[in-house]
């Protein structure tokens, strides 16, 4: 009986998280309250209060969710892939399935920008708990590195990755996918050692 309990809480958690992101992406951060919420996920506010204390808290969950899904994506990508080679992968592959789903790598992308929009969460600390998961997959892919040298990896690649996307959703609709692709793999491209002459 317990079993089914935690997966119903486990459900609500993540309608909310997802509620949360719907809205924001949909209607923007200003809709985003506890109450639309809520509302949009079937439940009272009292029952949101009792999985997160704030909307930036339930968009910091869904973000940790999504993450953590990406990176399980990431273990099942051939093994001879390096650990940048399977990020940059990962990233082409879902920018070219296109912008309309939730779960998109673009959706993920404007979650993080609203973020940033509605201030520092009170969660904040949780961007480590967050990339934990990525610091095992570098760490298994370059047994060789250092926590120092994996972290400045992930942050060099998302840095990378964050300002091709930037280049790309500047530009004007329609936007093709394959434009993405070939900024992600500019960027990229830049921090990967020049070939011995």
């Amino acid at each position: 009986m317990s079993g089914l309990r935690e997966a119903k809480k486990a459900a609500t958690r993540d309608a909310l998280a997802r509620a949360a992101a719907h809205l924001a992406l949909t209607d923007g951060p200003e809709a985003l309250t506890v109450a639309t919420i809520a509302a949009s996920a079937g439940v009272s506010t009292r029952t949101f209060h009792n999985y997160f204390a704030s909307r930036e808290e339930a968009l910091v969950e869904f973000m940790r969710s999504r993450i953590n899904h990406l990176i399980g994506q990431l273990n099942e990508l051939p093994p001879e892939l390096g650990a940048q080679d399977a990020l940059e992968h990962l990233v082409i592959s879902h920018l070219l399935k296109g912008d309309s789903e939730l779960d998109s790598f673009s959706a993920l992308y404007h979650i993080g920008e609203i973020l940033e929009t509605l201030g520092p969460p009170p969660c904040a600390l949780d961007a480590n708990i967050m990339l934990d998961s990525l610091r095992d997959f570098f760490r298994n892919k370059q047994p060789g590195l250092q926590d120092f040298e994996i972290d400045v990896s992930i942050h060099l690649q998302a840095a990378a990755i964050a300002s091709a996307l930037k280049w790309y959703y500047r530009a004007p609709e329609p936007r093709d996918p394959k434009d993405a692709m070939a900024l992600v793999q500019r960027a990229c491209a830049l921090l990967k050692p020049e070939p011995e002459p």
